[in-house]
C-alpha cells in the first residue's frame, strides 16, 4: 500500500537521534552539523533549487503524505459513507495531495511567523479540494447555474459534498502543516530562508 511505504520513508528520513542528511553540491550526502559552509552546515540556502533544497523538499513530501494521509483517514471513512474502496482511494489521493501541499507549504511559509499565512495556505488547499469534489446534479440548469427545487446556484447536496471535502482537506492539510512545522522546530527539516 503506498501510504505504508510513505510512512516508512518518513520514519527513515526523520529518525530522531541523528542529524538530517544534507546533499552536497558534487553529489552524495553528509550529516549536517558543521562544516565549511557555516556553523550549522546549511550555508547552501542561497540556491533555493539546489540539491540540499531538493532533499528537504523530498523529506517534506514524505512527512506531508504520511501525516496528512494518517490524520484524515478516520474523517475520510465517515465522509466516504464507510465504503472501503472509496475510502482507500480518498486517503491515497489525500496523501499525494498532502505531499504536494507540504512542499508548497515549506516554500510559502519560509521563516515567516505569521499564523495568517499558515492558516491561509491550509485554507487555500482545502477550499480548492472542496470545489473540485462537488458534483453538479441533474436537477441543475446551466448559464447561469440554477438548481431546483430552490432555484439557487448550489443545492443542499452540493453544499454537503463541498463541506465534507473541505473538512477532510482541512484535516489532512492541517496535519501536514503541523508536521512540517514540528519537524522544522526539531531540526529534522529545514525552512527555506528568505
Amino acid at each position: 500500500m503506498p501510504l505504508t511505504a510513505l510512512v516508512g520513508l518518513a520514519a527513515l528520513a526523520l529518525a530522531p537521534g541523528r542529524p538530517p542528511l544534507v546533499a552536497r553540491r558534487g553529489g552524495g550526502a553528509r550529516m549536517s552539523g558543521g562544516g565549511p559552509n557555516g556553523a550549522s552546515g546549511h550555508g547552501g540556502d542561497a540556491d533555493v533549487f539546489g540539491g540540499a533544497q531538493r532533499l528537504e523538499s523530498l523529506k517534506a513530501a514524505a512527512l506531508g503524505a504520511a501525516s496528512g494521509g494518517l490524520a484524515c483517514a478516520p474523517v475520510a471513512l465517515v465522509a466516504a459513507g464507510f465504503d472501503l474502496a472509496t475510502w482507500e482511494f480518498d486517503v491515497d489521493t489525500l496523501a499525494l495531495a498532502s505531499a504536494l501541499f507540504a512542499i508548497t507549504y515549506r516554500y510559502t511559509v519560509r521563516e515567516d511567523a505569521s499564523p495568517m499565512l499558515r492558516q491561509g495556505a491550509v485554507g487555500a488547499f482545502a477550499l480548492s479540494r472542496a470545489g473540485a469534489a462537488v458534483r453538479v446534479p441533474d436537477t441543475c440548469a446551466p448559464a447561469p447555474l440554477r438548481c431546483e427545487p430552490y432555484g439557487l446556484y448550489l443545492d443542499p447536496t452540493m453544499l454537503a459534498q463541498g463541506a465534507a471535502a473541505a473538512l477532510v482537506g482541512a484535516c489532512a492539510f492541517g496535519a501536514a502543516a503541523a508536521a512540517v512545522d514540528y519537524a522544522c522546530t526539531r531540526g529534522w527539516l529545514r525552512r527555506v530562508r528568505g
